[in-house]
């Protein structure tokens, strides 16, 4: 019998030029539908990404709020493998800011968090925007049996 472990948390979708703010949010939501509906172990896949409707103005005011979220049996022996596969999916997204919450019954609970680096916001407003792929990251143990 394994271990629970409970991972959640959200992703922060930037915003755009004035004319269009949303052109970045709508990104983010065409490419997380594009991840596939089963992964191998330790699995990140598309039915774990709740992405509001960027147009919708209930809930979506500016800031995109990307959540997700999946229960796991023992992850944290394959936490590395995990954020590695979190942080693929990030530079390929517009974003300020994530954060996740490992929550295991084993080790304990942990908090994650990546914060874009502002000197690549110049990505975000030319015309042919870039994804975030440049951040500070803060947070608990990448290998927590090796700490």
């Amino acid at each position: 019998m394994g271990h629970i472990t409970i991972v959640y948390g959200n992703i922060i979708g930037a915003s755009w030029k004035t004319h269009d703010y949303h052109k970045l949010q709508r990104l983010n939501k065409e490419y997380l539908l594009t991840l596939p509906t089963t992964d191998t172990y330790p699995w990140i896949h598309r039915n774990m990404f709740n992405v509001p409707d960027p147009d919708n103005i209930e809930g979506t005011y500016r800031d995109q709020v990307i959540t997700f979220g999946a229960s796991y049996k023992t992850v944290e022996y394959d936490w590395e493998e995990w954020l590695d596969k979190f942080e693929k999916i990030l530079r390929q997204l517009y974003w300020t800011s994530s954060t996740i919450h490992l929550d295991t019954e084993l080790i304990g609970k942990y908090t994650y968090q990546w914060v874009y680096d502002i000197n690549q916001i110049d990505n975000w407003i030319s015309d042919d925007p870039k994804p975030t792929t440049s951040w500070q990251f803060s947070g608990g143990p990448r290998k927590p049996f090796d700490e």
